[in-house]
Formats: structure tokens, C-alpha cells, sequence
């Protein structure tokens, strides 16, 4: 009983096998359509079509193109250098945008040490600062 389930097995293998091997048309005669053929895409490409000379000078252009793109890169590097802020100017946005601050408080910016009275301006965002005078 097992070697006809063996035999079986095999017999499903090959024919699966065989049926994605098969890539002829459907019967003999038969011709392949011309959505199903495959294309050609250098038959249709117009690079085809022009004389070597001019193939050549393409190649030449693109490549003085390309040359010329990495000379204005490497002149306007010096444009696209993002410096960062320096510490101390961040630490005193940080503590002019602290919304926690309360009168009294005195704060270290990069300008000094002040005291902070409160917020003032029209939108009463803008702290209102005294500078502590060093002893």
C-alpha cells in the first residue's frame, strides 16, 4: 500500500513539473499573440537609429554636464553649511520660553543673570526681565 502512494507522489511531481516547464504555444499551429509576445524595447528605442559619431558626443555632453554639477556643488558648499546655535543661545531661548518661571526668579541667559517680574506685551508672552548687576 505505501509504494502505490509513493508511486502516486512521484507521478503528481512530474506531471507538476511538467506542466510549468511547458511554455509552447497551446497546440501546434498556434501562434502566439502580440500582447503575449515580448517586446523588443531597443527595436522601438530611437538611440538606435543615430550614427555612433553622435552617440559618442551625447556621452561626451553628459559627462561635461555631469563634471560641471560636481564643480557648483563643491563651490556652493560653503551655502548649504548648517551651523548650529551655539549653546548658550539655546539655553537662553529655553529659559525665555519657560512657561514654569515665576516672579521672582532669576534666570542665567547668554547676556547675564536677570530677574524675572513676569510677562508682559501684547500677547503676554514676552518676559519682563531686570538685569542683576554683578557684585
Amino acid at each position: 500500500m505505501m509504494t502505490g502512494m509513493k508511486a502516486n507522489f512521484v507521478a503528481t511531481i512530474v506531471l507538476v513539473v511538467a506542466a510549468q516547464a511547458w511554455t509552447g504555444p497551446g497546440r501546434a499551429g498556434d501562434e502566439v499573440p502580440a500582447a503575449e509576445a515580448p517586446a523588443n524595447d531597443m527595436a522601438h528605442s530611437p538611440d538606435n537609429l543615430i550614427p555612433r559619431d553622435d552617440w559618442k558626443r551625447r556621452i561626451d555632453d553628459a559627462r561635461k554636464r555631469a563634471e560641471q554639477a560636481r564643480r557648483d556643488w563643491r563651490i556652493n558648499a560653503p551655502l548649504r553649511l548648517v551651523v548650529p546655535d551655539p549653546p548658550e543661545k539655546i539655553a537662553t531661548q529655553r529659559v525665555l520660553g519657560d512657561d514654569t518661571l515665576q516672579s521672582g526668579d532669576i534666570v542665567s541667559t547668554d547676556k547675564g543673570f536677570f530677574l524675572f517680574r513676569g510677562r508682559s506685551g501684547a500677547d503676554g508672552q514676552t518676559p519682563d526681565l531686570v538685569p542683576i548687576a554683578p557684585r
